[in-house]
């Protein structure tokens, strides 16, 4: 055997990476081998690649998936630990989130109470709304809402309407990692506005809500279910029914918060 290269067992074993893990790194472009043996297939890696080997190991360790690890991997040391430690900081927050989402499971199980979310009602006016209905999942559902967002913002700029609201994005189905809906992210304005392609105006019937208020580092996916059952469980304490679909009420400038900022309201029309 050649002293530049290793069999796939033996770099597996110093890479502290199994052969399978190998073989789905190469299939992902994220970590081939040097060469393929045409008539045995046999895999060989060189020791030069042991670093980028368990660099991954390293990164799968922390929690970081597959597609983040890929589009870091190949930048400079600098660049990947500005990219490592701005993930961790991400996966913190999302942790400390599930902490209280258990924390709120715990106390319904065992029949306790929680004031861990004041809910409030308020009376909400009738609006005109320009929006555009989708199905998604919930980990593509962040880009989704941003991307739709944008588009209704886009579209209203064009036509000379002014915002005259907080957006919605409401929710007609369920979106779990299983479920895609389907969800309509809406924004109120006051002007003139013409249906275009996908994107439809109507309007949102006046209308009395129960909600919370929960923060931007709470607004992750499974987190936010807690501030969602706070309100399902007032609303059947007060024996009041939902007369419409849930809605996340985005009223902060969410570039510009910080993740114990108040950022959104969950709400239910009753």
């Amino acid at each position: 055997m050649h002293e530049d290269r290793m069999m796939i067992g033996d770099f597996a074993r110093r890479s502290r990476l199994s052969r399978k893990a190998l073989r789905l790194y190469d299939s992902l472009g994220l970590l081939s081998p040097s060469d393929v043996d045409q008539f045995s297939g046999y895999r060989f890696y060189r020791p030069d690649q042991l670093d980028r080997a368990r660099r991954i190991a390293m990164m799968r360790g922390i929690g970081m998936s597959l597609a983040r690890i890929g589009e870091v991997l190949d930048l400079d040391p600098a660049g990947v630990a500005v990219e490592v430690e701005a993930e961790w900081r991400r996966m913190d927050a999302e942790h400390e989130g599930r902490r209280g989402l258990v924390r709120f499971l715990l106390t319904t199980l065992t029949g306790g109470t929680t004031d861990m979310y004041d809910v409030k009602i308020r009376e909400v006016p009738a609006q005109r709304v320009l929006a555009v209905s989708l199905n998604t999942l919930a980990e593509a559902l962040p880009s989704h809402i941003e991307t739709s967002m944008d588009r209704l913002f886009k579209h209203l700029a064009a036509t000379g309407a002014t915002v005259s609201g907080a957006p919605l994005v409401i929710y007609h189905g369920d979106v779990s990692t299983d479920s895609d809906g389907p969800i309509e992210v809406a924004v109120p304005f006051d002007g003139t506005v013409q249906p275009a392609g996908d994107l439809v105006v109507r309007e949102e019937r006046a209308h009395d809500e129960a909600y919370v208020t929960i923060t931007k580092g709470e607004v992750v996916y499974p987190n936010i279910l807690g501030a969602y059952t706070a309100v399902e469980q007032w609303l059947e304490g007060q024996s009041r029914e939902p007369s419409g679909s849930p809605r996340e009420v985005y009223f902060a400038d969410w570039d510009t918060i910080g993740d114990t900022d108040p950022a959104a309201d969950i709400a239910f029309p009753c």
